[in-house]
């Protein structure tokens, strides 16, 4: 899977998207993108073991029918089924998407959900005054995103309250427009906040950084 590349019109967009909502809205976004939550190594030894006991079970099926094309050595057998295992373990890196099919969906939002709170730290999402920071995470590999709201926040906005927002991210990242999906997303957050009462006042003032982090 080629890394997703955001033009510089992109993060202008994007940027401008969440300076409009701060501009009628206290809540501070945080837009991150990541192309992979995890290297998920473990899904190259996996279709390693499968497509080595397939080949081993298949020649062994085939011997026992007197159905091999060719008599073969157990030297020969050995090197058929040291061959799968090689495929096996090269799929996974030569197509990166294919391991959004072999890891689990557990293991997969295991790792969003864990890469989303280390952004959040990072990004120093919990240091406004009135703690209203809110992530909004993609990770577009597992085509999943997190919306983390910080305390201020998630006193009056639940989890389903951001799904929506999350929605129209993931529609965004399967139709391989992200910046226009995280735009949308951005403006859907801006009413959600003016609804439940985050209005900007006038001692507000810009406590974290406008622009989309990307980790390469």
């Amino acid at each position: 899977m080629a890394k997703y590349t955001f033009t510089n019109s992109e993060k202008e967009q994007i940027k401008l998207a969440v300076k409009e909502l701060e501009t009628v809205s206290c809540g501070e976004i945080v837009p991150y993108f990541v192309n992979s939550s995890d290297d998920y190594a473990e899904a190259s030894w996996y279709t390693a073991g499968i497509f080595s006991g397939i080949a081993a079970l298949l020649t062994a099926v085939l011997s026992y029918l007197w159905l091999l094309p060719v008599r073969m050595t157990p030297l020969e057998v050995s090197l058929v089924i040291l061959g799968a295992l090689v495929l096996g373990f090269l799929i996974p890196l030569i197509f990166p998407k294919t391991k959004r099919l072999i890891i689990s969906s557990d293991r997969q939002r295991e790792r969003v959900n864990q890469r989303a709170l280390q952004a959040f730290m990072e990004e120093k999402v919990f240091e406004t005054e009135e703690r209203v920071g809110i992530l909004i995470f993609i990770s577009r590999l597992e085509h999943q995103v997190m919306v983390l709201g910080d305390e201020g926040i998630s006193k009056k906005l639940s989890p389903d309250d951001w799904q929506h927002v999350v929605e129209e991210v993931v529609q965004g990242i399967k139709s391989n427009q992200i910046a226009d999906g995280l735009v949308k997303s951005i403006a859907l957050c801006k009413e959600l906040l003016l609804k439940h009462g985050f209005v900007r006042k006038s001692t507000d003032y810009n406590e974290l950084d406008d622009g989309l982090r990307v980790e390469d």
